[in-house]
């Protein structure tokens, strides 16, 4: 039943509204819980799903600066729980220059989530570039 509803959910990932998307991954996530604590999902089908979620995630990130803080807020607690579903995109997270610094500071957490020993050199690298950035509240 939970893989009826997530393939029915699914194509919500591609909505234009925001709002939508993040409710079709809320949804997902829950489902995929169940799915995990029931044993009646495989590995590779949450790991399907696992990497069916990201791309939607970092399109979030294209929005306008109010949308991106929401998205970014909840991808902070997406991170949390699972953070496989972001690992390889950490390079979304980097800070842009004219990114207003409630959105550089979610990044940054979301940042230090994500951090691995494969990432460690890029992020120290970004890490060292904005402590030499003018923006002083940043």
């Amino acid at each position: 039943e939970a893989e009826g509803i997530i393939e029915r959910v699914t194509p919500r990932l591609q909505h234009a509204n925001s709002a939508v998307v993040m409710s079709a991954v809320k949804v997902i996530l829950s489902y995929m819980e169940v799915m995990a604590g029931s044993g009646g999902a495989s590995a590779d089908s949450i790991r399907n799903l696992t990497r069916k979620l990201a791309p939607p995630l970092v399109t979030l990130l294209n929005s306008e600066p109010e949308i991106q803080y929401v998205a970014l807020r909840n991808i902070n607690l997406i991170v949390q729980k699972r953070p496989s579903i972001l690992e390889n995109e950490i390079k979304v997270f980097f800070c842009k220059y004219n990114d207003p610094i409630y959105v550089k500071m979610e990044k940054l957490e979301i940042i230090i989530k994500l951090v691995s020993e494969r990432n460690i050199d890029q992020v120290l690298l970004e890490l060292k570039e904005y402590a030499t950035e003018v923006d002083v509240d940043f």
